[in-house]
């Protein structure tokens, strides 16, 4: 008997600690997702080029993060959209980081393609410090206004009416 009611606390001891490892896995600091009219997040890295960034430093630009994967077929389709657009308003002040979620092995894909798209673009796993998460569907894009607030969310591929309806007013600011 004794031998049993051990076991049954014994049991029940463990099934407190594996509860309280849980508890405490979910109260540990995440990556927040950012949300609509709140500041962005900090995002610090290097871009393919070598040039360091801080979002926070692109304050009086309207911005876009783009996340992309360079085996994403709607990334391909949409790429040159986002080319487009960003060549077209960038002396407007806007500015485009499109970020590879790539493994650290096709880094060199990756930064051909931004390359390819005239686009200034970095690898996730190459972050300094993200408030963002790691992996996404692709793509998917934020777009914060000048004062560095985030204004939209958008996953999948942009056609240019996206452009128009939520970039565009925002360059007028």
């Amino acid at each position: 008997m004794t031998q049993f009611i051990f076991s049954r606390n014994a049991t029940g001891a463990a099934w407190i600690l594996a509860l309280q490892a849980l508890l405490m896995f979910f109260a540990l600091p995440s990556h927040a997702v950012p949300t609509i009219d709140e500041p962005a997040p900090p995002l610090k890295g290097t871009l393919f080029d070598g040039t360091p960034f801080d979002l926070n430093d692109y304050k009086g630009k309207v911005v876009m993060v783009n996340f992309f994967s360079s085996f994403c077929k709607i990334c391909a389709l949409e790429i040159g959209n986002v080319e487009n657009y960003y060549e077209e308003f960038k002396s407007k002040g806007l500015e485009v980081i499109a970020l590879s979620i790539d493994r650290p092995d096709d880094k060199e894909r990756a930064a051909r393609m931004a390359k390819n798209y005239n686009l200034p673009g970095g690898m996730v796993s190459d972050l300094i410090e993200s408030g963002f998460e790691k992996k996404y569907p692709t793509p998917t894009c934020y777009v914060f206004d000048r004062k560095g607030v985030l204004r939209a969310k958008y996953t999948g591929a942009k056609q240019p009416q996206f452009y128009r309806d939520v970039i565009t007013p925002l360059l007028k600011e």
